[in-house]
């Protein structure tokens, strides 16, 4: 369950991929359905039911015969998916919340249609080449969460890189690393680790993903002809990125101009 102040930022921020505001539940409670569906075809997603487009909170109350409306309307999705429905108070007002997951079983469906979430919109397919697009995306959405079943914690984790991570984080030495793997849900029920936490914490994600380096390369000129140097980083994911960017700001032209006696401009 999100908390008052997570909300708060949530409606701040305002729609968007992960977000859907409603101003009242509507006459039809489908419609809230579809934005559900939608959210667990993508990657989950949270319905707020009290606040306008306009990001302004102006509060709802759901009765219990209107909120058994709504949950019978969300077990006509198939598969079933549980979505927590629930209330906070927000500036003094009452705001109702949907959560939603990025289901594990898609498609879902409702009365036998694909609903997804295309940007801040969510959109129902009915053509065949949008059902295909939409199946073949999916491993490109999902890719995080996907299964790496060759990954081996023992081998292949970087013990020292998980230890940077915890101390960056602020954990306690206390806390295993089983405990730390488990809260943040680096693995699926079945033990395996998830693709994302290969790339954060093994040693060579290149192993298992050929793409997962990244390449800086350096021309002589703008047009690209003359390359005068080229480097390929490996390791985890945040190795990679400290190292890419080290290698970039070695490459940049800085001069400092001092103007009378005011502080140096770095340029």
């Amino acid at each position: 369950m999100l908390t008052a102040e997570e909300l708060k930022s949530i409606i701040e921020s305002g729609e968007g991929y992960n977000a859907e505001f409603k101003v009242r539940v509507p006459n039809k409670v489908k419609e809230l359905t579809e934005e559900v569906c939608a959210f667990a075809n993508a990657a989950g997603g949270v319905l707020v039911i009290g606040v306008d487009d306009g990001n302004t909170i102006h509060g709802v109350s759901i009765d219990n015969s209107k909120r058994s409306a709504i949950q019978n309307s969300l077990n006509d999705i198939n598969p079933h998916i549980y979505c927590p429905i629930y209330s906070l108070v927000v500036e003094d007002k009452e705001v109702w919340i949907i959560e939603v997951i990025s289901g594990p079983q898609k498609p879902y469906t409702l009365s036998g249609a694909i609903y997804v979430r295309q940007g801040p919109n969510s959109q129902k397919i009915t053509s065949v080449e949008q059902m295909r697009d939409f199946f073949q995306q999916a491993d490109r959405i999902y890719f995080d969460e996907g299964s790496c079943k060759e990954f081996d914690v023992e081998k292949d984790m970087d013990d020292t890189n998980f230890d940077e991570f915890r101390i960056t984080a602020g954990l306690s030495r206390a806390v295993s690393r089983e405990q730390i793997i488990r809260n943040l849900k680096l693995t699926l029920p079945d033990g395996t680790f998830k693709n994302g936490a290969v790339l954060f914490f093994g040693s060579s994600p290149d192993i298992f993903f050929e793409k997962a380096v990244i390449r800086c390369v350096a021309f002589e000129r703008t047009n690209k002809t003359q390359i005068i140097d080229d480097k390929v980083y490996g390791g985890p994911l945040m190795q990679q990125f400290h190292q890419a960017m080290h290698w970039l700001k070695g490459k940049l032209n800085v001069r400092y101009e001092i103007e009378g006696s005011g502080p140096r401009n770095e340029i």
